[in-house]
Order: C-alpha cells, then structure tokens, then sequence
C-alpha cells in the first residue's frame, strides 16, 4: 500500500504511467531511473534523498548565515563526508557519471577536438568526458587529472582502444595542473566552488596554459534571458546551495571569473540540452 501512494504521486507528476489495478508502466522520466542507462538519475536521486536531503530541510540557514547546510547539518564538508563514507562517495560519483551520459553526446557533436594534440581533462573523475574526446579526435591524446584516490581507480577504466592515447595525472587544481597541453577542459567543477575558489583553480590553469591553449568549462549556464522562466540550471543551483559552496552561474558571472583569472572569453557553446553548455576562453 505504502508504495502504490508513493507511485501514485510520482504519476501524477509525470514520472511512471499508472494503469488499471494499480500497475505502473515506464515513460521516458521512469526509464532514467533504470540502472546502466545513459543519462541515468537513479544513483544522483539516491544521493538527494539519503545524505543530502537534510540540507535542503536546513536551507534557511545558508539565507541566514550564508553558509553551507551540508557542513552545518553533518559537521563536515561534502567532500569530506564522502571520504568518510567511501560507499556514498562512490554512489554519489555514479550519479555525476549518469548526468554526464545526459550531456556527452552533445559535446562531441557540437564542439570538434580534433584540433588539439593533447588535452587535460581537470578533474576528469573516471574519465568518461575524456573518452568521449578522444573517441571524437582519433589523433588526440589525453591526461586525465585528478586526486590520488581518484586516479588510481580511474587508471583501470581506460578502455583497451585508448591505452594508448590516455593517462592520468595526480594533484590537486589548486596547485598545479599538467602544463603545456592544447586543450584544458573542466566539466562540472566550477560550479562547485565559490568566486574565490573558482579563481584561483582558473589561474592555476592559466598558468599551465601555453599561448594559443583553449580552456573549456562545462558547466549549467543559467540564460540571460530566463526571468520567470524555468530552467534546469535554477534548480541544480538549489543542490548547490544545498550542499557545498559552489553555485550555478550566468554568463556574465563566468566573464567575470574569467577576467578576474587573466582568461579571455571566446564563446558559448550549446550541446543541445539545459544541463550544460561549454564556455570557451584563452590566455589573456
């Protein structure tokens, strides 16, 4: 009984198809909660409803301390938290994973990598972002950057055809980045720090860049023109707010990171769908 009331209500959003005798069918919105799917939600819904869900309870306390919910509620940063809870951590990094099969495609089919010889994936995580790329730039090849306990896990994922075009670095974006590549590209990592943070991972980029080196962010882009309107951006915004310093950003606010970093826009990109778009820049 207790699962038919919650079926119901999620049918009567659109997310199942309820048929006689309290059945239930899949639509498109069901069928991304399927596991192994691309663009599959399921483990990022597993993580808004489990660990992160007291932090959207707790949001009057970022509007009145403009602080994290996430770190008041659990005593520690997300990051932190999900080194604690390494099984969360590799949950959480599945859902990032299936978000990202919503948006792969379209950058490959929008954005032509074959120009560049080497490229840095900044924060790739397990790498699918950097496999799209190269898979799209036969003549490419790529590094894959990230945290230690990171890498060492994605060093096995790369599949046999790209062994040997594809590595992975180690460090910290704070710090330091592999230097002198073609093409830098960080997709969702932006977004989740705050202004400050963002400039400086920008200006360690920048500095690893050579002259005529393109960055790539690839990150929700809310649009100048959505006043009253709605906007997947708007909501992954509230996530952020939710949980870790970061935010999603408009245009202008991306112009003034990169400016403030000693970066050029260049341009925007659209891959075909709300999640994300690519800000292009350079070297200033």
């Amino acid at each position: 009984k207790e699962l038919y009331r919650i079926m119901r209500v999620l049918s009567s959003e659109g997310i199942f198809e309820e048929l006689e005798n309290r059945t239930f069918a899949l639509n498109d919105f069901g069928a991304a909660l399927q596991t192994s799917v691309p663009g599959t939600v399921k483990d990022f819904v597993i993580a808004n409803v489990g660990e992160h869900f007291p932090g959207f309870a707790d949001l009057i306390y970022s509007v009145q301390k403009g602080k994290v919910p996430f770190d008041h509620v659990h005593g520690m940063s997300l990051w932190e938290y999900y080194k604690k809870h390494p099984e969360l951590g590799a949950n959480f990094g599945r859902g990032m994973t299936g978000l990202s099969g919503m948006s792969l495609h379209g950058i490959a089919a929008n954005y032509d990598f074959k120009p560049y010889k080497t490229i840095v994936d900044v924060g790739g995580g397990n790498g699918a972002m950097m496999y799209t790329m190269l898979n799209s730039s036969p003549e490419s090849s790529g590094i894959i950057f990230d945290e230690a306990n990171v890498t060492e896990k994605t060093l096995q994922l790369i599949p046999e055809n790209l062994k040997d075009r594809c590595t992975v670095a180690t460090g910290s974006f704070f710090e330091k980045v592999p230097e002198g590549a073609d093409l830098y590209t960080m997709k969702w990592i932006i977004h989740d720090w705050n202004d400050d943070e963002c400039v400086q991972i920008l200006k360690v980029c920048r500095d690893a860049m050579p002259k005529g080196a393109k960055l790539l962010i690839i990150d929700s882009v809310i649009p100048d023109n959505s006043r009253n309107k709605p906007h997947i951006s708007k909501l992954f915004d509230i996530v952020m707010m939710a949980c870790i310093t970061g935010r999603e950003r408009e245009l202008n606010e991306f112009k003034s990171l990169l400016d403030s970093a000693g970066l050029k826009f260049n341009r925007v990109v659209q891959i075909g769908t709300e999640v994300q778009s690519i800000v292009e820049c350079e070297k200033a």
